[in-house]
């Protein structure tokens, strides 16, 4: 039996299939809450919203691998060279507890709606990506309490790469750790866009959203500055090699990392374009 699709007696186009993905991919995100190109001001403003919080979940991702790579960097810097890596990396830090203090700030704003949700009978609706999340969650955390002592009874050598069954140990961690968090904000929307949020919360909720992204903007430009200044100063360091070695300002680890931040942050910010006009659209309702 011929299984393939055809139009016309024809099999489609390349084109057509694009064209058929993307609408998929369109359908889903309307289901999702998170194409909120059209509709009443106030659900656009949820949306766009959305959208900021999950651009978060990969940025917090990168901001994990840069922690990583930036470990004991102030020793490897010169004295006299310290003070522009040391301030971008404090930056990073302040603007990361920001970043994260705004997004309690907007799930503790939401936990009323939230409550009344449940009590309605929302469960049913959370029970399938909630327990998922749990479900990864708790691999997590058994799997990083067994490595930690695996780890412990290594030498440097084999935790920074010589021991293969470690590092591949580590990676599948670090990817369930980030699948996790995926699941979490996954279900956190599936929540949010049932809940019924006042104008208030709705208000405020954009106004975490501005702050999120322009932490996110921070973070990225405070990283860039970190690695001029370490490409600058002590390159060696984003090699991992020995001190003194020359080596090019261009690490595949930073460079992913960075890479990470800017496509997130810029998703951020140009979401919150989008709550920018839902709100003035709502205000001239």
């Amino acid at each position: 039996m011929n299984s393939v699709l055809t139009v016309g007696g024809r099999a489609p186009t390349r084109r057509l299939r694009c064209s058929i993905a993307a609408a998929g991919l369109r359908e889903r995100a309307h289901e999702a809450g998170l194409a909120g190109a059209v509709g009443p001001p106030a659900d656009r403003i949820r949306a766009w919203s959305l959208v900021v919080l999950c651009a978060w979940t990969p940025f917090v991702l990168a901001g994990a691998s840069f922690q990583k790579l930036s470990e004991h960097f102030d020793a490897a810097v010169p004295a006299s060279s310290r003070a522009l890596p040391s301030g971008a990396f404090d930056a990073v830090v302040a603007a990361a507890a920001l970043g994260a203090l705004l997004v309690l700030v907007g799930a503790l704003a939401a936990a009323p709606a939230f409550v009344r949700f449940l009590r309605v009978g929302g469960w049913p609706v959370l029970r399938r990506p909630a327990t998922r999340a749990a479900a990864v969650s708790v691999v997590v955390v058994a799997g990083g309490g067994a490595l930690q002592p695996w780890a412990h009874a290594l030498s440097n050598a084999p935790r920074t790469g010589a021991s293969w069954p470690y590092g591949a140990a580590v990676l599948t961690w670090a990817l369930l750790g980030a699948a996790a968090l995926a699941l979490w904000t996954a279900a956190a929307v599936t929540a949010t866009r049932r809940l019924d949020l006042t104008p208030r919360v709705l208000t405020l909720e954009a106004r975490l959203a501005v702050g999120l992204a322009a932490v996110m903007a921070t973070i990225t430009a405070a990283t860039a500055v970190w690695w001029a200044a370490l490409a600058g100063d002590a390159p060696w360091f984003l090699h991992d090699t020995v001190p003194g070695r020359p080596g090019s300002a261009f690490e595949p680890r930073v460079a992913l990392t960075m890479a990470v931040m800017l496509a997130a942050a810029t998703a951020a910010l140009w979401a919150v374009t989008r709550v920018a006009g839902a709100q003035r659209a709502l205000r001239a309702a």
